[in-house]
């Protein structure tokens, strides 16, 4: 569970977001809307990578307590790496030895351990990316774009790999409306800094998308 409070965040003097008080308690859940509306900042608040007041809070071990970025795995939009480590070593620095293979071949990726970073494709060095996030010890994952640069049978992948991990807990901002009707139970619909819906996934696509994206859009 994650608790929001009414608050607000300027991250520059050029943009505001404004968020009404929100409990995100169904996962997965999307952040959607048009570039620039503030998914990213509020995936970022989410996780306690920007700070609001009164703070987010998340249930952790029991309890609730205020967020912070130990808590989450984060996966941001353009990730970082050292083009010269192997998959496996990158993978590696999640900490889990135990689960890499077995994430490994989830998202098809056994074949291409032995590979250097720096040689892979960007659909590649996604699947990567979103398998050391996958590996990561912690329940509540944050994803921002997981399905760029991925072809539909890599998005076909990454939903199943997705699916056998009903202990996380999802929050991705994406645009893919695809990937959301396939995987999404709850949405967070924003415009220029507003929340302009909340609800179901099923919800979203009979009511609200036209609120976020005006004159609709075409999947």
């Amino acid at each position: 569970m994650i608790i929001v409070p009414e608050t607000s965040f300027s991250y520059n003097a050029h943009f505001s977001l404004s968020l009404p008080s929100t409990t995100i308690d169904t996962f997965p859940t999307f952040l959607i809307g048009p570039n620039g509306s503030g998914k990213t900042t509020l995936l970022k608040i989410l996780g306690g990578f920007f700070k609001v007041s009164p703070p987010v809070k998340v249930k952790w071990q029991g309890t609730l307590r205020e967020t912070r970025p130990i808590y989450f795995a984060y996966m941001p939009a353009k990730a970082t790496y050292d083009p010269n480590f192997t998959v496996k070593n990158y993978l590696m620095l999640s900490g889990n030895k135990r689960q890499l293979e077995t994430i490994a071949k989830e998202l098809e990726l056994t074949k291409w351990l032995g590979r250097r970073m720096g040689t892979l494709s960007s659909g590649w060095l996604q699947r990567v990316f979103i398998a050391r996030i996958l590996l990561q010890d912690t329940p509540y994952v944050l994803m921002d774009e997981p399905t760029s640069f991925l072809d539909p049978e890599a998005r076909k992948d990454l939903i199943e790999s997705l699916s056998r991990h009903p202990e996380k807990h999802f929050v991705i901002s994406s645009h893919d409306l695809a990937f959301l009707s396939s995987f999404g139970k709850f949405v967070i619909g924003l415009r220029d800094g507003n929340v302009v819906f909340r609800g179901s996934t099923i919800d979203f696509f009979e009511r609200g998308i036209e609120d976020v994206f005006v004159t609709g859009y075409i999947m």
